[in-house]
């Protein structure tokens, strides 16, 4: 048990460590943090005065908790970044349980590592130190998959119909925190009945009748409330952009960014998380082979979980957050895909004792680089505004992030192109580089451009999420001009002129 405390300690360390400061604010944290106010107030959570269903509300209802609880308010900005405590708790529990349910698997050894780099693991910390939803999504797949190896060499007893039934409502929270994480926990269980007798046939049912109640409970109230029309029309374009049939965020809904090289760009930061998630495929199908079936049901689950990664990448809404899970689901099956593999080769043993060593260093490396930077570009350019610019200023802002951020807020607006600029009488613009220059932003990418030779910087602040993160003061003489020589620079996105 110390083992798993100590990793408890070490996970907690990197998480709490620059929790606020270490990853600039991202546009779905300040959207969560809202709906979860909402549901505190007991409001349905909406979105632009419209019911919102894209997800279930799982992970809202509970920060709205944690809000009642501690006496939180204020605006959605300041409420993500007191909300992240919420997750950095939560990731360092699914250290714990990473550990435990490996221990139970291969020994106390292998989970070690595997706890270790899971623990500094660059890319889930990325996570864990968001307000996102994947990490109360997996911590809950995770603990469930847990009871289900308790219950799967036992006897036929109560104990093991209380199991059966605890997996199933924890896989279900999983389910009604993030609904795709049923590809995670339910198909694996199904999958799992006819592959070679893995998961008795009575077992997976009892727990997938289980997994399916807190689901029901939502649509029941949903139903109830009259909303079912706005949840299947929501649910609907959902599906679709999981399936890549409608592109609307994710990279593969950006034009002309390469995927090549963004990896490259990003491998300095997440090379051992890319490592890992490669490997999921790769360790859930040799797993699935094992002789024991507690090992080929995580097989299954880390096999399922990769390949919907993998699906997402190259024809999906290839959003990064769809990588938690499956670098949980890499890192509870490849100490078991290696342990195979020494047994079928031992002379490969010490090679494996000595990768399995490196990528412990190379995570630990990277995870305190993660934790060391700091990349709070957008707080601090509002931080700057508030303070240095005149209470009257007008400033223009340029992304997505930046409206749902920072507004409302008197005499900012979004202004994205320059004649909006213009019409609004802006006097400053704020733009992130790597947003708009990757086309994420609601202003044209040439607008940096024209900035860069026509506006003067006030403020810089350069990070690795967002580049630079750039306050300018217009030239109006220049902007009038532009504009009246037929340069608008309109937006790409967002309906705005």
């Amino acid at each position: 048990m110390w083992v798993a405390v100590l990793l408890a300690l070490l996970a907690l360390e990197f998480r709490a460590s620059g929790v606020q400061r270490a990853n600039d604010v991202f546009i779905d944290e300040v959207t969560y943090a809202d709906l979860a106010g909402q549901i505190a107030g007991g409001h349905t959570p909406s979105i632009l005065g419209k019911p919102f269903f894209l997800h279930p509300p799982g992970s809202y209802a509970l920060n709205a908790l944690v809000m009642r609880l501690c006496g939180l308010e204020g605006h959605p900005l300041d409420l993500a970044l007191q909300l992240r405590w919420v997750n950095t708790v939560l990731g360092t529990v699914t250290v714990v349980v990473c550990f435990l349910v490996v221990r139970r698997l291969v020994g106390t050894g292998p989970a070690a590592l595997a706890g270790i780099v899971l623990a500094s693991d660059p890319f889930v910390l990325r996570m864990d130190g968001r307000l996102m939803m994947e990490p109360p999504a997996g911590l809950a797949v995770l603990s469930g998959w847990l009871l289900v190896l308790l219950l799967l060499n036992r006897k036929w007893r109560a104990a093991r119909l209380w199991l059966e039934i605890c997996a199933g409502l924890v896989f279900g929270l999983a389910i009604v925190t993030k609904d795709m994480t049923v590809v995670f926990t339910v198909v694996p269980l199904l999958l799992g009945v006819f592959w070679r007798n893995t998961v008795p046939p009575l077992t997976a049912m009892r727990v997938i009748a289980a997994a399916m109640v807190p689901y029901a409970i939502y649509l029941g109230w949903i139903t109830a409330n009259g909303l079912l029309p706005q949840f299947v029309d929501q649910k609907s374009v959902g599906v679709l952009r999981m399936a890549g049939a409608v592109q609307m965020t994710g990279f593969n809904s950006v034009a002309g960014v390469s995927l090549t090289d963004r990896l490259m760009d990003m491998v300095g930061r997440f090379g051992t998380s890319y490592v890992l998630l490669g490997l999921s495929i790769v360790a859930g199908a040799i797993a699935a082979f094992s002789p024991l079936a507690d090992r080929r049901v995580i097989g299954l689950f880390s096999l399922l979980t990769g390949l919907v990664g993998i699906y997402s990448v190259f024809f999906g809404a290839a959003e990064e957050q769809f990588g938690y899970c499956v670098v949980l689901a890499a890192l509870v099956s490849t100490p078991v895909a290696v342990m195979m593999v020494v047994d079928w080769l031992p002379r490969l043993r010490w090679t494996a004792v000595t990768a399995s060593a490196l990528m412990v260093v190379l995570s630990l490396a990277l995870g305190i680089q993660a934790r060391s930077v700091v990349d709070d570009g957008l707080v601090s350019a509002r931080d700057w505004m508030n303070t240095e610019l005149p209470v009257s200023s007008k400033v223009g802002l340029t992304s997505v992030t930046g409206e749902f951020a920072l507004l409302p807020h008197e005499g900012w607006e979004v202004l994205p192109s320059l004649q909006s600029l213009r019409d609004g009488g802006a006097q400053y613009v704020l733009t992130q580089g790597r947003q708009l220059g990757e086309g994420y932003g609601f202003a044209a990418p040439e607008l940096l451009d024209w900035l860069k030779n026509n506006a003067r910087p006030v403020f810089t602040f350069t990070g690795p999420t967002s580049g630079d993160t750039v306050v300018w003061q217009l030239d109006r003489t220049k902007l009038d001009a532009a504009v009246a020589g037929g340069l608008t620079l309109p937006p790409i996105s967002g309906g705005y002129r």
